[in-house]
């Protein structure tokens, strides 16, 4: 069996987050284009070149604003041009300034210091995981075993399935999901890796719902946030990084994973995914757990839903046009990148900066 990353970009479009919640929704809204405006940018500090604007290979789409300067980054995107049944993922080369084609079944990610690449391979499930870390600042790179548990296969020992590498706001750790064995979308536990150490270790989370994007860090990467329960009745729980649960937020939908995650860079509230088909994200209070507001998302079934927070005041969203970022009432301040709704396309985005 190969690693299926791949498989998010589908899931993605599909994944149901209905649970109930007795929490009062304030604010209804649907992301729609009424201005271009600059939001400021929080990072400062001599940063590698980002994405210029301009079209992008492989791909109808085109970066339509200038990304340099941001608290996000354009790390890379899925297309499926003329290939439905086989996306290419484009990695951004900053040092070549140039998008490159990754292998198949590939996933990258780059920390939010802008020193550290990711890149895990799809490999075989009698294969031990590999993650590969390519330090900018140095131009070394090393590649490590993850302490992946077996299970008894069909063909001998399998190592579970473990995908979706994943960078802490600080920058200094690693995560990655660990599937059970099977196709349910249920968690066998997380990888974590200490930045620059590389030294890696198994923390064992059993059950928790991970249908698309899986878990997700603490504003102050002293812990994780997955799905529990079952699709449309789900919560979101938080887990300390030795796998024990400190808290059970009784809303609905996923934790969202792109720019600075599912927490505000404030750690002041918190987004998820949470309608049928992921069509409308919903802000909660971290303090409380209230709904604070509901937003509709821009939505296409050849689409992955791009969601997560760009600074305290804007989500990073898809909108009807492609991605952008969009105010807590669901207007479109500015657009980022436009895709042709028709095309299968998924841009991922990755806090640039500090939070």
């Amino acid at each position: 069996m190969f690693v299926r990353i791949g498989l998010a970009l589908a899931l993605s479009a599909t994944a149901t987050s209905t649970s109930t919640s007795t929490a009062k929704v304030h604010t209804t809204a649907t992301a729609t284009v009424t201005s271009v405006a600059r939001i400021p940018a929080t990072a400062t500090v001599q940063a590698p070149a980002q994405p210029p604007v301009g079209g992008l290979p492989g791909s109808s789409a085109k970066i339509v604003a200038k990304l340099a300067g941001r608290p996000v980054q354009l790390t890379s995107y899925m297309s499926s041009k003329g290939k439905p049944s086989r996306p290419e993922l484009w990695a951004w080369d900053s040092t070549k300034r140039k998008f490159a084609l990754s292998p198949f079944n590939s996933s990258v990610a780059v920390s939010p210091d802008e020193r550290w690449v990711a890149t895990q391979l799809g490999g075989r499930s009698d294969k031990v995981p590999q993650l590969t870390f390519l330090d900018r600042k140095t131009g070394k790179s090393q590649t490590i075993d993850l302490p992946v548990p077996t299970y008894a296969g069909d063909n001998g020992d399998q190592y579970h399935q473990t995908i979706w590498p994943t960078w802490s706001p600080d920058s200094r750790q690693m995560l990655l999901n660990v599937f059970e064995p099977g196709f349910e979308p249920r968690s066998w536990g997380i990888v974590l890796v200490d930045v620059p150490t590389l030294k890696a270790r198994f923390v064992p989370i059993r059950k928790a719902l991970i249908t698309v994007g899986g878990f997700q860090w603490t504003h102050d990467s002293t812990g994780v946030v997955a799905r529990w329960g079952k699709n449309g009745a789900s919560s979101v729980r938080l887990y300390d990084l030795k796998g024990a649960v400190r808290r059970t937020w009784n809303v609905r939908g996923r934790p969202a994973g792109e720019g600075w995650g599912t927490f505000s860079p404030s750690g002041r509230r918190f987004v998820t995914a949470c309608t049928s088909l992921e069509k409308a994200a919903c802000v909660w209070d971290t303090a409380t757990g209230k709904a604070v507001t509901q937003i509709g998302l821009g939505f296409s079934a050849s689409w992955g839903t791009v969601l997560g927070w760009y600074d305290d005041k804007h989500l990073i969203a898809s909108t009807d046009t492609g991605a952008g970022v969009v105010d807590l009432k669901g207007k479109v301040v500015e657009t980022l990148v436009k895709a042709d709704k028709s095309q299968g396309f998924r841009p991922y985005f990755a806090a640039r900066g500090r939070p």
